[in-house]
């Protein structure tokens, strides 16, 4: 049975990670869209190594008359995302073959961290608009500077991450029998505290040298910053501290304190751990939400971890102590 486990959680780890490696949107991405009788076709860039020269091309097909411009509209410096896209600069495309609808632009990239946005139109040579290629949402392009990041620091990231993921769904697996009635919760807490113990290493301290090491920071996580996948490190962190320290009478035989919850409860946490893991891995890695949303999300759910720790606390003393009243009235007669 044991071995069976080890297996299936090999194959589920396998499975996420590979999840979440498609669903990661710093990934190029083929992108198509027709407007008003012209199609646009382009691979994304979606980052490049800091001061290097980028070539980003595009294919752009339909009735291309020569009082048409085709253009290339980056960012400039300060701009972002908020800004009004009719404020970025205009920059005339490069032909590569106009018979075959083939252009491209260079740009070169700047300091890791920082980003370029930019979009493509098609006006004519009064101004007026005749077609152009956002994202789906109307938002521009996002093109990320990133400096290199040490192998040996980048190897110790993903193995640990990789363990994390590996450990946690060996604590899920483990969880299960405890539903079902068993009362040995110490597997599925050793699994959980291996699964922290790698998640808190391969999050932090190297999660740490990540981000100098590509983009100039240390850690976006609240309250610190916004980043989606710090932010996301750390919830699950959080879960996972709030197992070890739910199921510690488990996890050390009663030398360090009794569980706060009974098996079945934690068995049910243990359950709740990977449906968080698995929400957390179909969110695009790269994704950016907004700084209320993020902020909104991530306090809340802390919140929750702390209260239900303080319940489980609270609950614990509450039936200690009235276990130990009819003991000590006992002992008075």
């Amino acid at each position: 049975m044991k071995t069976l486990r080890v297996i299936a959680a090999v194959i589920l780890a396998a499975l996420l990670l590979y999840i979440a490696r498609v669903n990661s949107e710093g990934r190029p991405e083929f992108i198509s869209h027709t407007e008003n009788g012209f199609t646009f076709e382009m691979t994304t860039v979606p980052k490049a190594s800091e001061y290097s020269p980028v070539r980003i091309p595009i294919k752009i097909t339909g009735n291309i008359e020569s009082n048409l411009r085709l253009l290339f509209r980056p960012s400039k410096y300060g701009q972002d995302e908020t800004t009004e896209l009719r404020r970025y600069l205009n920059v005339p495309l490069s032909v590569e073959d106009s018979v075959a609808g083939l252009y491209y632009t260079e740009v070169s990239t700047g300091a890791k961290g920082d980003k370029l946005y930019y979009y493509f139109e098609i006006r004519d040579n009064t101004g007026g608009y005749r077609a152009g290629l956002k994202q789906a949402d109307g938002t521009p392009f996002v093109l990320k500077y990133i400096g290199h990041v040490p192998t040996m620091i980048l190897g110790s990231h993903v193995a640990l991450m990789t363990l994390t993921v590996l450990f946690l769904v060996l604590g899920f697996l483990y969880a299960m029998p405890l539903i079902r009635g068993s009362q040995d919760g110490r597997p599925m807490a050793t699994y959980f505290f291996l699964a922290a113990v790698c998640a808190f290493i391969g999050g932090y301290p190297l999660g740490f040298a990540m981000n100098h090491y590509a983009f100039g920071a240390v850690w976006e996580g609240v309250p610190f910053g916004t980043d989606a996948t710090d932010n996301k490190t750390q919830l699950l962190f959080a879960y996972l501290l709030f197992m070890i320290l739910a199921g510690i009478g488990s996890l050390f035989k009663g030398r360090l304190g009794r569980d706060i919850y009974p098996p079945k409860a934690l068995g049910w946490f243990g359950v709740g751990a990977f449906g968080l893991m698995l929400a957390i891995y179909l969110i695009p890695h790269s994704i950016q939400f907004t700084p209320g949303l993020t902020y909104t999300v991530c306090y809340s759910f802390l919140g929750v971890m702390a209260l239900l720790y303080a319940v489980g606390w609270i609950r614990t003393r509450l039936a200690r102590s009235r276990v130990d009243r009819p003991a000590k009235g006992k002992q008075r007669k």
